[in-house]
């Protein structure tokens, strides 16, 4: 059974310099998934509305699909394996058929933002992460991701130009 969650937060782990973005559903389970720096800079950049003079990866397969015709119908996160999640991304081409493409959920994620494309999380998986309803911090922590966002030059992502 899949479960549609949307983004319920960005949260940055103090100690580990790590970021977690959270999942939430409307019955207070939510899914807790460690990602990248640079990934979740990239999601938060898209819910934040800032704008780069250079498309990053996720503009750019954005870009892409809708070249080809085709269209992001919805990202599944699928499963948790040796404490590592999977997802696909469900695209559908000129022609009307589904394609399923293998991808981290940081990035399918990260392409669901762009497109507007709903998330879903597998009900095992959150079966398999113990998770419940539970207090949720708070909503993307504005502040602090705007103040990080505001703060970050291109040198930042090393030698990946914006």
């Amino acid at each position: 059974m899949l479960l549609r969650m949307a983004i319920a937060g960005i949260q940055l782990e103090p100690s580990s310099g790590s970021a977690v973005l959270v999942l939430s559903d409307d019955d207070g389970r939510t899914l807790p998934i460690l990602i990248g720096l640079a990934e979740a800079t990239s999601i938060a950049k898209e819910l934040e509305g800032v704008a780069l003079p250079r498309p990053l990866t996720h503009d750019l397969l954005r870009d892409v699909i809708q070249k080809l015709h085709a269209r992001v119908l919805r990202v599944e996160v699928t499963d948790l394996r040796d404490n590592t999640y999977y997802a696909v991304v469900v695209i559908e081409n000129a022609e009307g058929h589904e394609t399923l493409l293998d991808s981290r959920p940081s990035d399918a994620i990260g392409l669901s933002v762009r497109v507007n494309a709903p998330i879903f999380v597998h009900e095992q998986v959150l079966r398999k992460t113990h998770s419940g309803p539970q207090e949720i911090l708070a909503v993307t922590e504005k502040e602090e991701w705007k103040k990080l966002l505001e703060e970050m030059e291109p040198e930042d992502f090393g030698k990946y130009k914006m």
